[in-house]
């Protein structure tokens, strides 16, 4: 069969390829941006939320939610990240059933280290954006997100990520 510019294949206003793309090649540049301090780019974006949530360290129930990531990920995202040294568990006070997350000083750094090479990426990601549309493109995104899962967009955007 002959593939046509009107095959579904070959349509260029598909929202899925073009998020895949785009999540794929984020991941590879946060990896090797990442990779001096021995950490993944998603380790690194997990140590940064564990940073702004220092004050009210979350426990694994709150990872899994806030980046939609499945129980058993998350348990090797944070086994390794423990071996490491970049975080340890401390049983919730309130409910003893629960551990919290907490960084060490090593992930503290690290997570410092790596917001600022992230941060470059994100403003590389939209360069040539105005603010206008980085606000239509972030309002479009939470839509996405909204659609996608109605709890992918419960417990997002906290202050300071």
């Amino acid at each position: 069969m002959e593939v046509t510019a009107t095959d579904d294949s070959e349509r260029d206003d598909r929202i899925g390829p073009k998020a895949r793309v785009i999540a794929n090649s984020f991941r590879r540049i946060a990896d090797e941006s990442t990779h001096e301090l021995g950490i993944t780019g998603v380790q690194s974006f997990l140590l940064g939320y564990l940073y702004c949530q220092r004050e009210h360290p979350p426990c694994q129930r709150d990872i899994e939610v806030r980046f939609n990531i499945k129980h058993p990920t998350v348990t090797g995202l944070l086994e390794r990240m423990e071996e490491r040294g970049f975080v340890r568990f401390e049983q919730d006070g309130a409910d003893r059933r629960r551990k919290r997350i907490l960084l060490t000083e090593k992930g503290a750094q690290a997570a410092e280290s790596t917001r600022q090479k992230l941060d470059a990426l994100d403003t590389r990601l939209v360069q040539g954006f105005t603010p206008g549309e980085l606000a239509t493109l972030n309002a479009l995104l939470d839509r996405v997100l909204a659609n996608i899962e109605p709890s992918a967009g419960k417990g997002r955007r906290q202050e300071g990520e």
